[in-house]
């Protein structure tokens, strides 16, 4: 298994709570690599980033985020960008990483061989899910203004997701906003619109996409799949709680019998 923590909507002001600090702390036994789907800070200040890099430099996994809306509202990005690197923290803003993952034997026997995952990242935006699962939006300035932004965040997913097609055996998509209703759970109708849109989606079902992770929607249900059967799951951490595992198979060639254990962590999704 390849093993992949996911929060979301952390909303840090002054401190890290202290049930979450336990909860990364663990982490190390029980996950490969930590994904934080926007949202880290409450008001976008740099110190607020500086805590959270703070605690993610004791996260001794490689750790991945996007921004969300409330991230953005930080104006100096180069800045904020920097602090979150001190921490360790790999942001991905319409960009992807690959990372080599060791899946060890939870007996000490040795090592499978090396698995090869890649993140693309971005943080979305709103827009509305017309005409898949959602109504259209009425045609006034403010809806056409969030319509292009919607597509150039859904463009920049695109790319991103491009530079992972080859050469990697799993691949997530890291967002903020949602790409699909089905994780919106009891969100009003009305707010839809703000959680996301459904361009991310037809995105993501044009790449062979293994697992898609987003937040914002604190209302929502933790699973759900794009209109092309993706799996999308829902991190906020007002649904989760605490980061929730996800578990991603193993590719062809890999025995699965000396796949590590998962025994112990905040949660666990197949």
């Amino acid at each position: 298994m390849i093993r992949v923590a996911a929060i979301g909507d952390l909303h840090v002001k002054s401190s890290i709570p202290e049930a979450l600090g336990q909860a990364l702390a663990s982490l190390a036994s029980c996950a490969d690599v930590l994904v934080i789907a926007g949202d880290m800070t409450d008001n976008g200040r740099l110190l607020e980033f500086e805590i959270v890099a703070e605690a993610m430099a004791a996260v001794p996994l490689p750790v991945i985020a996007v921004l969300g809306n409330h991230d953005r509202r930080c104006l100096r990005r180069a800045a904020l960008r920097r602090v979150l690197e001190r921490g360790g923290v790999i942001l991905l803003d319409g960009q992807a990483i690959m990372l080599d993952i060791s899946v060890a034997a939870g007996d000490g026997a040795g090592t499978t061989p090396i698995v090869r995952v890649g993140f693309a990242g971005v943080g979305g935006y709103g827009g509305g899910f017309w005409p898949e699962e959602g109504p259209l939006l009425p045609r006034n300035r403010a809806a056409q203004a969030l319509a292009v932004r919607a597509r150039r965040e859904a463009v920049r997913l695109d790319e991103a997701l491009s530079e992972i097609d080859h050469g990697v055996d799993c691949r997530v998509a890291v967002l903020h906003y949602a790409p699909t209703t089905t994780t919106l759970g009891s969100e009003p109708p009305a707010k839809h619109w703000m959680l996301g849109n459904i361009e991310l989606a037809h995105v993501i079902d044009r790449h062979p996409v293994d697992l898609v992770i987003h937040g914002h929607a604190h209302l929502g249900n933790p699973e759900g799949s794009t209109p092309g059967g993706t799996p999308v799951r829902n991190v906020a951490s007002h649904v989760v709680g605490l980061p929730i595992v996800h578990v991603l198979p193993l590719p062809t060639g890999v025995d699965a019998s000396r796949a590590p254990s998962v025994a112990g962590c905040p949660g666990i999704s197949a």
